[in-house]
């Protein structure tokens, strides 16, 4: 790998990139974490630093921790006093407690046994700032301690199962009670405005299947009586719980008992006589991805098509562009003309940093975590449109052209070599963006930089263009998302962006999958190309093994068609998208080009039999390919080696099937 290649793949690496974002309560701050790109660990532990920036002010980020621990999750008081966030302090690697920074003080305290090791998901002031709520887990008691130890640890389904619940800790005396003593699953939490309620997300047991197989429910603590009501239980989960006047509101699927609708904002009026959820927001024609509170407005994040926008609730829109909103928060001072938002959005040629936006649309740059890339210019971002094959839908995506290549029209000088990047998800979009959560997104400005163009379709089963178009994903494996890479491709050769004799596809879980596919379909579309190489990483290859094995098998069931215990023995039709089913046919006709295959052997998400099973025929037909895998890697790495190898594999494949 050329040593500029190489240091630029480590300045990627190594960029700090803001999450968890919270604006204190006048707006006059913000307080965020940091992670690495694919949130990896540089040395053995994670050691993101706490920063606070000065609204409006330009480049005003500063630490508030020197990153020697793992401090994540900041929140305001809501007095803007003080901060409270989780670390490990108490045990690097290992702990997790809630600590509280005075603004005036230098040093944390823990106000949480500081050596706990059990994982606190979410943790929230109350309104008056005298108590934090927290999900956790129980310890792990001295008799399970002692069966571990002597390996007399057998697992018995449900047995030992581990329920979070949920916790009430007084900031002034230190002390926590549990709140909610049922033999249910604790998974979010919400205060009502003035702290006498809580508003409580359960699933029947923690196993992360749960919520396909039995629902959620939402239910209501008083915190003075600790007398609980039900509310209403639903068919899947629920996600984003905000809990504003006299209703509750959070994100579902479209179809309540449908993975592959797409999601939209419900409510629940808590004062009606009976308690009904239903849609209010967003869903037919675009999707919600986030809800935030500013004062008693809610905030809504939605993907329109490849538009990023901040909505309130009556459709107002206070922030659009077509770039990712990585993350966002709002504060409201007085009405909404005293607006403060804070974002973290970045895009092609600029790293994701953290802005300030007035109500005035006054947008300044608080961060200045990718200076390592200023003026660094990458490319260009061409938004491109084209028809199905089918003629059934649009389709949209991003063609990125190399600087060098660019002419002064956004289109390309010449046709490029070109790899197609897809997507996984399915249900994800991708828009103009520095930072994706994809291995294969990480080397953008390295193959920007070595002149080859990328072409990122959005196929049917994406996210942004509401439920219909989400939908196509139930049952639809291999039927419409690898003839929508196929058109997407074909429009590129056709608008001159693509060189049809120089094209490589990848991607990464369902986009690895989709690769496994077009490697089988290589060329069976009639249109004269085909791809030269194809790199599948952490992808399906046959989705009846996958629904066995997968840790959320019931989901993956709506995608693959159904669950074989489910089907007649005649019904073929999981067999649609699975890439081995077709392989014989395809090697025959040798269409299968040459691959790199790439897996974490501890993968839960898409097991490693998956990959086994594709690198098992490849062999038996003696076909070129590469397959490496991973030890101690689950879906997405951890270990930097390991992202710094992969990265050095594909960029390696891609030069050697692009000439």
């Amino acid at each position: 790998m050329a040593e500029s290649c190489r240091e630029l793949i480590e300045n990627v690496l190594d960029l700090a990139i803001p999450t968890g974002l919270k604006l204190s309560p006048d707006g006059k701050s913000v307080v965020y974490s940091t992670r690495l790109k694919w949130h990896h660990r540089k040395g053995e532990h994670l050691c993101p630093s706490l920063w606070i920036a000065e609204t409006g002010l330009q480049k005003s980020a500063r630490k508030l921790t020197n990153g020697s621990y793992n401090d994540r999750m900041p929140q305001w008081s809501p007095d803007g006093r003080s901060i409270a966030f989780l670390s490990d302090r108490g045990k690097q690697g290992k702990a997790c407690a809630i600590y509280l920074l005075e603004l005036d003080a230098n040093e944390p305290k823990a106000v949480t046994p500081a050596e706990n090791e059990r994982h606190i998901p979410k943790f929230e002031f109350s309104p008056d700032g005298k108590h934090i709520v927290f999900v956790s887990y129980p310890e792990k008691s001295s008799e399970f301690r002692a069966r571990e130890e002597a390996k007399d640890d057998a697992f018995v389904w449900g047995q030992y199962w581990e329920y979070a619940n949920l916790y009430l800790l007084s900031t002034e005396k230190r002390i926590i009670e549990p709140l909610f003593k049922k033999n249910v699953h604790v998974t979010d939490f919400a205060w009502n405005d003035d702290g006498t309620e809580i508003a409580i997300v359960t699933h029947r047991t923690p196993h992360i299947e749960s919520k396909y197989l039995h629902g959620t429910t939402i239910s209501t603590l008083q915190t003075a009586s600790r007398e609980v009501r039900k509310v209403c239980h639903v068919p899947r989960g629920v996600s984003s719980l905000t809990w504003s006047g006299s209703a509750l509101y959070f994100l579902m699927n479209n179809t309540p008992e449908q993975d592959t609708s797409g999601l939209a904002v419900y409510s629940v009026h808590l004062f009606a006589e009976e308690y009904i959820y239903e849609k209010v927001a967003q869903g037919k024609e675009n999707c919600a991805s986030g809800l935030a509170k500013a004062n008693r407005d809610i905030l809504v994040y939605v993907e329109q098509g490849l538009e990023d926008q901040l909505r309130l609730l009556d459709g107002k829109i206070l922030f659009r562009q077509e770039k990712r909103i990585i993350e966002f928060d709002a504060v409201f001072n007085g009405d909404r003309n005293g607006m403060m938002l804070a974002i973290a959005q970045g895009d092609l040629n600029n790293p994701t940093e953290v802005f300030s936006i007035t109500a005035s649309d006054e947008i300044t740059q608080l961060s200045d975590h990718g200076n390592t890339f200023a003026g660094k210019n990458f490319g260009n971002c061409a938004f491109i449109e084209c028809q199905t094959l089918d003629n059934k839908e649009r389709l949209d995506g991003l063609y990125l052209i190399p600087t060098q290549h660019a002419s002064l029209d956004g289109k390309s000088k010449k046709p490029l070599p070109t790899i197609v990047l897809i997507h996984g998800g399915p249900y994800c979009r991708i828009t103009d963006a520095f930072d994706v959560w994809d291995p294969l997104h990480l080397l953008v400005p390295s193959l920007l930089t070595e002149g080859y163009g990328i072409l990122i379709p959005n196929y049917r089963g994406s996210s942004g263009r509401g439920e219909r178009f989400a939908s196509y994903a139930r049952s639809g494996m291999g039927v419409y998302d690898e003839p929508d890479i196929v058109a997407m491709t074909q429009y590129a050769i056709g608008q001159g962006y693509a060189d049809r004799t120089q094209l490589v596809a990848g991607g990464w879980s369902q986009g690895g999958y989709l690769s496994f596919l077009s490697s089988v379909r290589n060329g069976a579309h009639g249109f004269g190309w085909q791809f030269r190489g194809v790199i599948a990483g952490a992808g399906i290859t046959d989705w009846d093994s996958l629904v066995l094995t997968s840790d959320i098998g019931y989901m993956q069931a709506q995608t693959a068609g159904g669950s074989l215990w489910n089907m007649e023995k005649t019904d073929l039709r999981t067999r649609a998208g699975s890439a081995l089913w077709e392989f014989k046919r395809a090697s025959k006709e040798d269409r299968i080009p040459p691959m790199l295959i790439l897996h974490g052997e501890k993968d839960e998400r898409v097991p490693i039999t998956q990959a086994w099973g594709f690198r098992r025929a490849l062999d038996e037909a003696g076909l070129p390919f590469e397959f490496v895998t991973y030890p101690r890697e689950g879906h997405f790495f951890t270990e930097r080696k390991h992202i710094e190898d992969l990265m050095r594999r594909i960029l390696g494949f891609v030069r050697m099937y692009l000439s």
